[in-house]
Formats: structure tokens, C-alpha cells, sequence
């Protein structure tokens, strides 16, 4: 007699010879029944196998709600392989250095990927790349969660009127000082420019009949206007773009992005390669799309980018003074009005470390001088990621 597993799997082969398209409950139960294997690639920084590193997996049955989970090692070209048994699923998997590398001091940022973000069956067999990051110089550095509005949200019982400009949202260019990590007034309390954020978004229609239904019903209920039932069941394009009006200024986007770790960044930032301006973008449906890993840069929060500023060049145009910086995860969120990223920036002259060291942040000691660090509530400068 056949177990539950085997005849679902035999069940889902005839499918497949048949013709019969695979339905999603069908894909579902096949991946649920089958024995499932993760394959972890663990690299350095410059790509090379990491061997030894360790991995710590948690599993999950959802059939039973069991948990289980076991401690793997990479071999010499940095790989291993989770295995599960049928109706078991890795959730969770944790990567860190080798024993002996642990041993001989080194420190890493380690991996941490999960079911909410890059974890996901496709298929019964599923591999990961992961770069591990090492420890090296972390430095106190002036940091700041930043976000600012770029439209109004206008709401049904508004006393104002609503922005002519909408559905496109308001286009807004703001000036950013670096070194006191603030817009310019009227968004901040900066004091010298540094470079501008324009932000735009378009809208691109209805993804169906149904999400423009929504929006019709939600106007009807009196809960949004037209407009903001665009912003909240529309299809959208995101753009935002940095402009650096210092000759030597400029910007790059980082080549190295990894979502899944502490450090986000390389180290240290480029010393060439700036451009004068760079825009970012995005296209958002709203439709559910898994996280993919092997695709994760397509949206605008899973990249980074190095700037440099208050450059002097000398005669012969090379760089004779400059500081360096960092912005991470940039978003448009254009339900909430704003645009928000994380801002670290270097105020030693020509030190290209950005390596932050999560304990000191200068800005706050700078608004704060008798307070050691921020409070545990204060989420704009107590950042966890860099």
C-alpha cells in the first residue's frame, strides 16, 4: 500500500503527463509531502567559499505543528545541505563563521534568512547564495533613520484643498545637509546643502477591476477620496533621484547588497566611480509576489548607496579633501507621504570607513552631550542595521 506522500507525489507526476496544470492546492500538498533539501552557499566578501562556516536550521510541520532543526557545516566549497523529511519545512537558518575562525578571533555579521523574507519552496529542492560579512573596523558615525513628506494626504474630511497634482502625487525636490543629517528648512533644520532628493511617483492604472472596485467602495463609504483610493489600490512607478551640485560630489550605488545581515554595505566606500546624479526606481503592483533572493535588488529598499562629499579638488581636478557617507534602504511610501532611508555619515576627512559601530552615535551625542546613547525607544537614531 502506498503512504499518503507517495500517492501524492505519483499523483502530481500523472498530472504532469496528462497536460493537467498544476493548481496551486495541488502544488501545495506535492511540496507539503515531499522530503525537501536547502542548499546553502556561504562566500566572503570577494566571493570566495567560506569552509567551515556553521549553519543552524529550524524546520517546521505544519501538518502536526512539530518544530525540529540541526546544526550543519560547510564543506571546502562552502556549501551544505539542510535536509527535511516529507510534511517538514526550514523556516529559519542562521549562518556564522567556523569554529576556527571563531577561534582565532574573527567576527562576523552573521546570515539570517527566514520564511518572511527569502525562505521560500518553490519546488522540493531550493539554493541559496549568502555572502557572510567580516567584522573589521566598526567606528562611531553620525546615523539617523530619515524619512520627510512629499505630497498631503488628503482625506476625505480635509479642510484643505487637494493637491492639483494628484493622481501623480506631488513631485518634490528637497536639499539634504549631511553633516547635521537634516532637510533643508522648510522639511529640516539644515543649514548647507549637500545634495537634493526629488521624488516622484506616477500612477499606472488599476491592476484589475476588482482593486478599482475597492476604491470606488471605500469612496462611496466616505473612507478616502478618488485620489487616495489611487494611492491605496493603484499600480505605481517610484523614482527617486540624488543630485549633487559641489564639483568632486557625487554618488554611486553599490555593486554589494546583502538584506540578510547587520552590515548591508561593503565596509568602506568607493574611492572613485561618483556621478553627479543617479535616480533609482521602481514599479509596485498590487499583487503578492514572494521575496526572491535571487531578485531581491529589484526593489528600491534592498539597495545602498555611497556619496561623497564637501569635496576640494586641486588644480588638476583630484580629490584633496572629501567626506563619505552612506544611504541604506531607500522607499517611497506614498499611503503614509514619504519618502525615508538611513543616513550615516563619516565626519573625519578622507576616512572612507562607514562601518558603524551601533554603539556611539555622534549625532545624538551632538544634540545630546550628557547622554551616553540614545533610549531604547528612540528608533531614529538607534539603528540595528547599517
Amino acid at each position: 500500500m502506498k503512504t499518503p506522500s507517495l500517492m501524492i507525489m505519483a499523483l502530481a507526476s500523472a498530472c504532469v503527463l496528462s497536460g493537467h496544470a498544476e493548481t496551486y492546492k495541488e502544488k501545495s500538498q506535492r511540496l507539503t509531502a515531499s522530503p525537501k533539501e536547502l542548499t546553502i552557499i556561504v562566500v566572503d566578501e570577494e566571493g570566495k567559499p567560506l569552509a567551515g562556516a556553521r549553519g543552524d536550521s529550524i524546520s517546521y510541520n505544519p501538518k502536526n505543528s512539530r518544530h525540529g532543526g540541526d546544526d550543519w557545516v560547510a564543506d571546502q566549497n562552502g556549501l551544505f545541505t539542510c535536509k527535511d523529511p516529507p510534511y517538514f519545512f526550514t523556516t529559519d537558518m542562521r549562518v556564522s563563521l567556523s569554529n576556527s575562525d571563531a577561534a582565532a578571533g574573527w567576527k562576523s555579521y552573521d546570515v539570517t534568512v527566514t520564511q518572511q523574507d527569502f525562505l521560500h519552496f518553490e519546488e522540493p529542492k531550493l539554493t541559496l547564495k549568502v555572502t557572510l560579512p567580516y567584522v573589521r573596523k566598526p567606528i562611531p558615525l553620525k546615523a539617523k533613520a530619515e524619512g520627510f513628506s512629499h505630497r498631503r494626504v488628503n482625506w476625505p474630511k480635509d479642510t484643505e484643498p487637494a493637491d492639483p497634482r494628484l493622481p501623480d502625487l506631488a513631485i518634490t525636490e528637497v536639499g539634504y545637509d549631511a553633516e547635521l543629517l537634516e532637510p533643508m528648512p522648510p522639511h529640516g533644520q539644515g543649514k548647507r546643502m549637500d545634495f537634493t532628493i526629488k521624488v516622484a511617483s506616477v500612477f499606472r492604472g488599476f491592476e484589475d477591476a476588482v482593486h478599482e472596485r475597492r476604491a470606488v467602495v471605500d469612496v462611496n463609504r466616505g473612507l478616502d477620496t478618488m485620489d487616495q483610493g489611487k494611492v491605496r489600490y493603484g499600480n505605481w512607478t517610484h523614482s527617486v533621484t540624488y543630485h549633487f551640485p559641489n564639483k568632486g560630489d557625487g554618488i554611486i550605488l553599490s555593486a554589494q547588497f546583502w538584506p540578510y545581515c547587520k552590515l548591508t554595505l561593503p565596509h568602506k566606500a568607493p574611492e572613485d566611480g561618483y556621478v553627479q546624479e543617479l535616480t533609482l526606481k521602481e514599479e509596485v503592483r498590487q499583487v503578492f509576489i514572494r521575496p526572491d533572493l535571487s531578485k531581491y535588488r529589484d526593489r528600491m529598499q534592498n539597495n545602498g548607496l555611497f556619496l561623497r562629499l564637501r569635496t576640494q579638488l586641486d588644480k588638476d581636478g583630484n580629490v584633496v579633501s572629501a567626506n563619505y557617507a552612506k544611504i541604506v534602504s531607500p522607499l517611497v511610501t506614498p499611503l503614509s507621504a514619504g519618502n525615508v532611508f538611513k543616513i550615516f555619515y563619516n565626519p573625519t576627512p578622507n576616512d572612507r570607513n562607514l562601518e558603524y559601530d551601533f554603539k556611539t552615535n555622534l549625532r545624538w551625542q551632538e544634540l545630546n552631550p550628557l547622554s551616553k546613547e540614545p533610549p531604547l525607544w528612540d528608533d531614529t537614531y538607534r539603528l540595528h542595521s547599517n
